[in-house]
Formats: structure tokens, sequence, C-alpha cells
């Protein structure tokens, strides 16, 4: 005898599928755009840690030769 709901489970089991499938592609779109995020921060952090240094070494040479008062960096 024939089950009267394997046609309905077959249906619903290819919709999970589908749906997994989908959503492994978007998962796999996001992992990409969050390292390219990642990838431009570090490139940010890079530019402030070059920027905080030649702040602190302008601050240090205007206080050694007297120039102008020294920015306070905290």
């Amino acid at each position: 005898m024939k089950n009267p709901y394997d046609e309905q489970q077959t249906r619903i089991l290819a919709r999970i599928t589908n749906n997994v499938v989908k959503l492994n592609e978007t998962l796999v779109e996001l992992v990409q755009k969050v390292e390219d995020i990642v990838e431009m921060n570090s490139d940010l952090v890079a530019f402030s840690n070059i920027w905080s240094h030649y702040q602190r070494n302008a601050s240090l040479y205007l206080a050694s030769t007297n120039s102008l008062e020294p920015v306070r960096i905290e």
C-alpha cells in the first residue's frame, strides 16, 4: 500500500533542500563581504597608527624646540 504522505514529504524535503542551498549561497556571500570589511578596517588601523606616531613625534619636536605649545595626546 502506498503511503499517502510520501509525495507531500518529498515536496517538503525538496523545499528544505532548496532553502538550505540558498542559505548556504547567502552565507558564502556574507562571509566574503565581512572579509572585505575586515581588510578595509586593517588598512584604517594601519593609517591610524601611522597618524598617531606622526602626531606624537610632531608634539615631541615642538616641545623640544619650544616652537609652539605642544598638543596633549592622552
